[in-house]
Formats: C-alpha cells, structure tokens, sequence
C-alpha cells in the first residue's frame, strides 16, 4: 500500500466549527455518534489530544457536582455507544478509542486531525522567513470553518479550549497581517485585520495593522476614523488610552509620512546577531559555569537534580538555551510545562523523554508499566493496569538503561503533580547513575505550599538582575536606572538605541501583564504610574478614593508578584520600564487630571466623595 493510500483511509476530523467526521465515503456529524453524552465523551477525548483521562475526570467534565449513582457504568455505556457509531468495525472501534486502567484514550495518531494540523503550521510559521510564514499562516487558518467545537457552546472544557484555540486564531491573523504588509499585500493584510478585530474588539496591535493597511490602500480618512473609533471603545468600555505607539501612529497618518517607513521589514532566514549572544548573557557567566559543574558531576555518575531560580524575564529560558548548546556527545531531552496540561500526567516527562530518546528505546517490551508514563506505548497493545511505583520503576530502569541523560525542564512551576512527585522518586531512585534533571522556575508564581517547593536540588542557581557594575562595559548611560537590570529589557534597551519608542512586542507584554493582575490592580499600578517614586500609599488611596488600609494590602501583593518592590516604608515599581509603559498609555489630558486631584486639598476630596455618596443614596 502507498502512502497515499494510506492518507486517504485515514479517518479526518474537525473540531473547528461543528463536529465532523469522514471516514472514506461516510460523513458524520454531531447528531451521529449516538446521542449528545457519546459526541462529548469523543470531544473531550480529542481535546486531550492522544493523553489518557481518567474517568473521573471525565465524569468530572460531563456531570460537574451532579454526579450519577453509577458514572462509571454510564461511561462504559456512552463508550460503547460511540464505538458503534464511530465505525462499524469493532476492533477498529476500540483501537481509536481504547480502554484504559480507570482512563480513556483516543488515538489521534491515528486520524487527521484539524487541531494537530493547525498547531503544526503555525509553529512552523514562526521557523520560516516571511513569505513562508506567510503560507504556512494561511495554510493553518484555512482549517478555521467556525470557532472550535460549535456544538457544545456552553460546557466549560469546551469553552476553555475554545478560548484558548480564539487567542491562537487571533494571533495567526495578526502574524499574517504583518506578512503582507511586509510584502505589500495590503488588501490581503487588511483582510486579516478585519478577522483579528472581529474576535477582539480591544486588540490594539489588529487596529494598528488596519490603520497601516487603509493608509496604504490611500485611504487616509478610514485610517483615522479607525483609530478614532478604537479610541471612543477603549476610553467608554474600559477606561483606557491606546498606546503611544498607536497614538504616534495617528499622528504620522495625520502628517501623511511615507507609508514605506511605517511597514514592517520582511523576515530572511534567521541568522543570530553574533553579539545576541553576549548581550543576553552578560553577567551571568558565574550561573552557567554552577549548572554546567552541576551537570558534569551528574554525569560522572552522581545523579543531579540542578533549579534555575528567577523572575520572568531574567534569563532561565536563555540559560537553559546556553546549557544544551554546551553538551556534547550525551543525549539531551527538553520540554515546557503548561498550564493548559497541567491536568494530564507526565506530559512534559514524557516529552523530554522523547527528545532524548528514539521510540524504539522507549518500547521496551520488559517494561510494559512504561506506557503508564509515555502513553503513545499503549496504542495496539491491550490494556493493563500497572501501580505507580511500577510505572516510576520502569522509568529508572529506561534511564539507567540509556545514560548518560539530560533532560531540560523549563516552567516547572506548571508541570503536574505526577511529573513533580516523578522527580523527586528519580533522585532517590537514581543516585549513582549518569543522569541530570535540570530545570527552571519562576518563583512569583509558586506559593509556599506549591508541590515544586518539596523538592530539594542539588544545585540551586538564583537569578538576580544585573548590577550597574555588570552593565556598565556596554556604556549605555542611565541604563540601569531604566531597566533595573532585567536582561530582556537590557537587550531591549540595546535593540532600541537612539530610538524612544518600546517596541511594540514588549510594550503590549508589559501592559498585558499588567493587567493580568485584575482590573483593581492595574488601576492601581496606572495611578501609581503618575506618582513621584517612591510614594506612599495614602497620596495613592486619594487619588483612587480607596482605604488605605486595603489598598495598602493590595500594594504588598504586587510586590509578592514582582512588579513592585518596597522602598523604606514607602513602595515602588521593581522595573522603572514597567512604570514607563503604564505612563506612556494614559493621555496627557488624563495625566494632568490625576495630577490635578493630588493637588486638591484632601477636605475638597472627601466633599466630593460625601457629595456622590448622597446623590447615589438620594437616587
């Protein structure tokens, strides 16, 4: 059989839009699998993207709280029921969808799946220079028929991946708006421009595009209702002003510049700046000479469990980057861990396993408590069921088995508890073999009680930022007082040169952040934008007309999460560029204003206050 052949009897499924399914000459749809609890079991199913889920679990996503007499019954009946739908024959049948000890299981290698197709261009869109990017986009969005799972609108699995699957959508027609207008397609750019605002009405980068584009096409006058129109939603639904550079934006349409200087440059093949490197690492020579000791004693045949330690933003992505690149002749497995995986066991384990290793090593048919850890084991094999000191045991025989090992955990502070409570086992279990874990972790997002806390490494590197004696040999004045000696915004800083101007990457980052902390806090961190640093929290609780008390509390907590710090008795931004951004995205006209109010004597605030409290009482 070619494979050809092979492709066209694959089984092809669509998430996105309604759910359908072809299977050579029969179509199914929503309706076809047997009833409305088969069709989300085969959803929930596909979403897990070939890793097992537990029936409780399971039962979890389709009952919530309101949980049958016997679930796990009803499960083996809907299971059933969608297996005789699905295909007519029955060893087929249970192939796509197999059983499991207390879990299910589809496998997705064995059908086209749009999700997986999806993924797959866009990672490699971000590989490609511009024009293959550009193909590669639009290859990946033709697979959007509608927002994903259509059918279920109201279950909440479904609304989270179907969020998460909108931010991707939203992005890959950001990234296609750029290619074209990179190569003069402004038709076509503005075509995505329209896509991107239709799923976010308050995406300031898809606005900028379309002013980019209209201007382009000489419409002028469109350009700037555009961003007129964006302004009134941002300032009526939220309170906010676009960015300076979309309000820089504005200005050169107004002053009609060359629409040539305002385009973005197509992207050639990378080829890395060969002073990125050096950038990048500057000052931390010391931390990767520790995690390269590290690794080396591991190797020599004393097991080592190595913690990268720093705040976004600091350099332990870029560490871990330089640390593999550092490897020679030893087999390196690397990984990230998710938030969105985090309810799926071992993945990331698994994941750097597979780096490391070919999947014939993993098969292992001696080791069959194995597939309990790295699932694609179990396809074509009947189930068993194994304990979980069996599936760890057969992990230490593989490593041992295969070492020396390196394998690279980045964002260990999302992995799930099965993959923390793994490693803490290898590092009993494995003294004395060649083997070293090595991973990263951002403290400001794990609590005292966090399971990645129990773990005890052997080497602890902690990233601080950069001194001013560290950044001084670049000769960049004021750059430490800038950055606070945060490499990415050091190599900001440094890309930037004589330009004024964040770029707009880093910009919307620092402003998304911001305001993943809830609406009170950014409205506190925008306030405090204005204020003379350091300050007090009772000149802010005036101009927010807050307790200052509480608002006190709230002013601890960011400093717990990074973006401010103490300073004596009175509080500040950890990062003045933090503090710039936030103040570059109110107007002048707000600035003066909230400048105005903490000039007013504190008697003429409290009137105001007492004067609003009896109108809304009077009301």
């Amino acid at each position: 059989m070619t494979g050809g052949e092979e492709r066209r009897e694959r089984m092809v499924i669509r998430l996105f839009g309604v759910l359908a399914i072809e299977d050579g000459t029969r179509t199914l749809g929503p309706r076809d699998l047997g009833g409305a609890r088969p069709k989300q079991v085969l959803e929930i199913l596909l979403a897990a993207r070939g890793h097992r889920v537990p029936t409780d679990r399971l039962a979890e996503l389709l009952w919530g709280e309101e949980l049958p007499q016997n679930a796990a019954g009803s499960l083996q009946t809907f299971v059933s029921v969608l297996r005789r739908h699905l295909v007519s024959e029955r060893e087929r049948a249970r192939e796509l969808v197999s059983t499991e000890a207390e879990a299910y299981r589809f496998a997705t290698d064995r059908v086209e799946l749009d999700l997986d197709r999806f993924d797959e261009l866009l990672e490699r869109s971000a590989r490609e220079p511009t024009h293959l990017a550009r193909r590669s986009l639009e290859q990946a969005l033709a697979f959007v028929r509608g927002e994903l799972l259509e059918d279920e609108p109201y279950a909440l699995w479904a609304q989270e991946l179907r969020a998460t699957y909108q931010a991707r959508v939203l992005g890959a027609h950001l990234d296609a708006a750029d290619a074209a207008l990179a190569e003069l397609d402004y038709a076509d750019a503005l075509a995505h421009t329209e896509a991107a605002t239709a799923l976010d009405r308050f995406s300031e980068r898809s606005h900028r595009a379309a002013m980019l584009a209209l201007y382009a096409l000489g419409r002028q006058h469109e350009a700037l209702e555009t961003y007129r129109g964006f302004r009134t939603r941002l300032d009526e639904e939220l309170g906010l002003e676009p960015t300076a550079e979309t309000r820089a934006l504005e200005s050169t349409i107004l002053r009609q510049e060359d629409i040539r200087s305002l385009l973005p440059r197509p992207i050639r093949r990378a080829q890395q700046d060969p002073g990125e490197r050096s950038v990048r690492l500057l000052g931390r020579t010391s931390e990767l000479d520790a995690l390269e000791r590290g690794v080396r004693l591991a190797l020599e045949g004393s097991f080592g469990l190595l913690m990268i330690e720093g705040e976004a933003g600091l350099g332990k992505t870029r560490l871990l980057d330089e640390l593999a690149t550092s490897l020679v002749d030893v087999r390196v497995g690397r990984a990230g861990c998710s938030e969105l995986e985090r309810h799926l066991r071992y993945v990331p384990l698994a994941a750097a396993l597979r780096g490391a290793l070919t999947r014939a090593e993993l098969d292992a048919p001696r080791l069959p408590a194995l597939r309990q850890i790295v699932p694609e084991l179990t396809l074509g094999e009947p189930p068993q069921e194994f304990a979980e000191v069996d599936a760890l045991e057969a992990l230490v025989a593989v490593i041992a088995g295969h070492a020396p090992l390196v394998l690279l955990l980045d964002d260990l502070q999302s992995a799930d508890s099965s993959t923390l409570a793994a490693l803490g086992y290898l590092q009993r279990r494995c003294a004395g073999i060649p083997v070293a874990l090595v991973s990263a972790v951002a403290p400001e997002q794990t609590s005292a009680d966090h399971p990645v806390r129990r773990l005890q490494p052997d080497t602890l590197v902690r990233l601080e930022p950069l001194t001013a004696a560290e950044l001084a040999p670049l000769g960049i004045p004021d750059l430490f007082e800038s950055t606070g000696g945060n490499p990415r915004f050091v190599t900001e800083a440094i890309a930037r040169g004589s330009q004024r101007e964040l770029s707009a990457t880093l910009a919307e980052a620092l402003l998304a952040q911001c305001r993943a902390e809830g609406a009170w806090a950014y409205r506190i961190l925008v306030a405090a934008s204005v204020l003379e640093q350091p300050f007090e929290p009772e000149p802010l609780a005036t101009l927010l007309r807050a307790d200052a008390t509480e608002l006190t509390e709230e002013l601890e907590r960011l400093c717990e999460r990074r973006i401010l710090r103490i300073d004596g008795v009175r509080f500040r931004f950890r990062y003045e560029l933090v503090r710039g951004v936030l103040l570059a995205s109110l107007s002048p006209a707000r600035q003066r204003l909230l400048r105005e109010r903490l000039d007013q004597p504190d008697e003429d605030i409290n009137s105001i206050s007492t004067n609003r409290a009896a109108q809304s009482v009077k009301g």
